[in-house]
């Protein structure tokens, strides 16, 4: 979380420093947001209930949002989103929990007791038996006031959402294919017509004006 939010501060601080807006953000012309909000509550209920459901519910959730960021291919960053949560929810469905590196936890300077003690339902020591591990939280965040410890997919899902911020306010979000199916297809210049077009289209040549006759007395 930490890592998403100190890169959504740079990208707003990119997307200002070249004149953009919160404006032009909130233009982005985004598909299926009931998708959204089914991810979350898919993902609350799962952290509620806990137990078995919640690996069950994050991996709904991550299927929503797949799902609702396939709607929206054309944004950019979205796929970078939709690749961190895939994976996210690879390691999470195939482990029952998040698996956390020990030494990766030991670098980035936090603790893992609530691991060991079985407090942290989310997340679990990775171990000789964990599946997908290079998947798992394995990469040290060591930030000045919130230190942690991510996945890969976290990692994709911060660059996603840095992309889509950062082009997105300053109207650069979309692809081309997003501008036709608004009915803006980019503007092309017309091509240029054939050599024979050109003979045919050319109006005829006027015939050469004869000379004046010569007057009595000149």
């Amino acid at each position: 979380m930490s890592l998403a939010l100190a890169v959504l501060a740079v990208a707003l601080a990119v997307g200002w420093a070249r004149g953009g807006s919160l404006d032009r953000l909130g233009a982005l012309p985004l598909r299926c947001r009931r998708l959204v909000v089914g991810a979350l509550l898919a993902q609350l209920l799962g952290t509620i209930i806990g137990g078995p459901l919640y690996p069950l519910g994050l991996a709904l959730s991550a299927g929503l949002v797949v799902w609702f960021l396939s709607r929206n291919r054309g944004i950019r960053g979205t796929g970078l989103v939709a690749l961190g949560l895939l994976g996210n929810a690879l390691v999470v469905g195939a482990n029952g929990a998040m698996p956390v590196s020990r030494d990766a936890s030991t670098r980035a300077g936090i603790g893992i007791q609530d691991l060991l003690t079985g407090q942290d339902a989310r997340h679990e020591p990775a171990g000789a038996s964990t599946r997908l591990r290079w998947l798992g939280d394995v990469l040290p965040v060591p930030l000045p006031l919130r230190p942690e410890v991510v996945s890969p997919g976290d990692v994709l899902v911060a660059a996603g959402l840095g992309q889509l911020v950062a082009l997105g306010m300053v109207g650069a979000g979309t692809t081309a294919a997003v501008l036709q199916r608004q009915g803006r297809p980019r503007r092309a210049l017309p091509p240029l017509p054939s050599p024979a077009r050109r003979a045919r289209t050319q109006p005829p040549a006027l015939p050469p004006r004869r000379a004046a006759p010569p007057t009595a007395g000149s």
